[in-house]
């Protein structure tokens, strides 16, 4: 998928009516139209307001530009340390922006750590390019505050960004203000909304007694090797070559590594949860992943076609010694598959970029019927993907370390990074690999730390 919300095509934009929207990672071509559900639709409706509400929490009157204005926020819940509040805007749409524009919103300590929360509008189901002029857009960001956050205060930062620029070449461009209203705006653009207080996990400790022991402080140090281990797999070399039938029955006592949160960091909801296992030998990487669906969908059936738009899983690789180059790796639960090579961050463009040939033998099993309204219970992958075509002589060294990343696109759409899961997040650039995780060659495998 080109990103977390892919740069494949400029950004998809309408939602009307039966597609359950989801995975914010590749998108629409412009103009497509989305197909939501009643509910999804109803969901849009009770948030495009005709009216500011009487009784937000505080008014600030922010212009971007001619476009947009923000009237005002509300805070819901109390942030916290290892908790969730909805950060809660009203924007009033001023004049129509054409384009693929995202909302961002930067929760941070300034210099130290940022926590990005990019999205598209009303929970990635009315994206910015789809307001209308008069329309007042109510729009719940759920903030994640990690449980680790060193600070005990954070900022939070808002904007809009030109997000079809930047997947397809880089480019920067944010809505300036024009009226900062009672915000304030950095030297870089960005709207500093707030600045929070945060308690510890559950709130501030309280005194210690009998039945109230305070609670005890979090050795952040402990906590970063841990996550840094989750982020790692050993890649056991294969006793016997799996037969690449897409039922994975012979890999089960491979250790997985789990799919299971967003690429934000927030848990991933149960029924779209999966794993991947690995394993290697002198010639072939094996690849396998499982994932509970209960409508397997996907469209497209051509190989290196805009497979992103359904259900879809991705394997991201950047082997070393490989100046930066890196592979994307994509399995349809309806046979089809997807390879690119990347010479640097989406470049060259995915049309461009799929014409390499990765090899890859694909096969696939559903527990259900793809594109058949229904109830499955899932699907699963399993792939082969030859060292030599990924610009080895070989099999690499026992100990060699990949960056990689493993994704899962649910079909319901591509705005909601809900609807998106990952093995190592790094935000909602797919494509980014620095702080991603890592796949050890070993002789052996061994389980992820827990």
């Amino acid at each position: 998928m080109v990103s977390a919300l892919s740069s494949r095509a400029p950004l998809a934009l309408l939602a009307l009516a039966l597609l359950s929207l989801g995975a914010e990672g590749c998108r629409r071509p412009a103009g497509q139209q989305i197909v939501l559900t009643k509910d999804q639709e109803q969901q849009i409706a009770e948030n495009v307001l005709t009216a500011p509400p009487t009784a937000m929490q505080n008014k600030v009157d922010c212009k971007f530009e001619d476009k947009i204005t923000l009237l005002g926020y509300d805070i819901k819940g109390q942030p916290k340390k290892g908790g969730t509040f909805d950060l809660v805007m009203y924007y009033r749409v001023d004049q129509p922006v054409q384009g693929d524009w995202k909302i961002f919103v930067h929760f941070e300590a300034p210099g130290k750590r940022r926590q990005p929360f990019d999205h598209y509008g009303v929970g990635g189901l009315y994206p910015v390019g789809q307001w209308k002029k008069g329309e007042i857009i109510r729009d719940v960001v759920q903030v994640q505050v990690p449980g680790d956050w060193a600070d005990n205060s954070a900022q939070v930062l808002i904007g809009f960004f030109d997000w079809g620029l930047y997947a397809a070449s880089q480019g920067d461009r944010r809505l300036k203000v024009a009226a900062p209203g009672t915000t304030t705006v950095q030297g870089d653009g960005r709207v500093l909304l707030t600045t929070v207080q945060l308690g510890g996990e559950g709130g501030e400790p309280k005194a210690g007694g009998a039945g109230n022991e305070p609670t005890p402080k979090l050795d952040l140090q402990a906590a970063a090797a841990v996550a840094n281990m989750l982020k790692q797999y050993q890649v056991g070399k294969a006793a016997a070559a799996p037969v690449i039938d897409g039922k994975d029955d012979e890999w089960q006592a491979i250790p997985s590594l789990p799919v299971s949160i967003q690429p934000s960091g927030q848990p991933l909801v149960n029924n779209i949860r999966g794993t991947a296992r690995l394993q290697w030998d002198a010639d072939n990487l094996y690849f396998t992943a499982r994932f509970r669906d209960e409508d397997v969908k996907n469209s497209h059936t051509a190989n290196d076609s805009e497979l992103w738009e359904g259900d879809n899983v991705e394997l991201f690789l950047r082997l070393p010694g490989q100046d930066g180059k890196y592979y994307e790796l994509q399995f349809s639960p309806n046979g089809a598959h997807f390879d690119a090579m990347f010479t640097a961050p989406r470049t060259p463009k995915w049309e461009e970029a799929s014409k390499f040939d990765s090899g890859m033998e694909l096969k696939t099993t559903t527990d259900g019927t793809v594109n058949a309204d229904g109830a499955d219970i899932g699907f699963a992958v399993e792939a082969k993907i030859p060292w030599k075509n990924l610009g080895l002589s070989g099999a690499p060294a026992v100990g060699t370390s990949i960056d990689a990343n493993v994704y899962r696109i649910d079909d319901k759409g591509t705005h909601d990074m809900g609807h998106m899961g990952v093995w190592a997040p790094v935000g909602g650039d797919f494509h980014k690999l620095d702080g991603a995780g890592k796949l050890i060659i070993a002789d052996k495998a061994a389980a992820p730390a827990r």
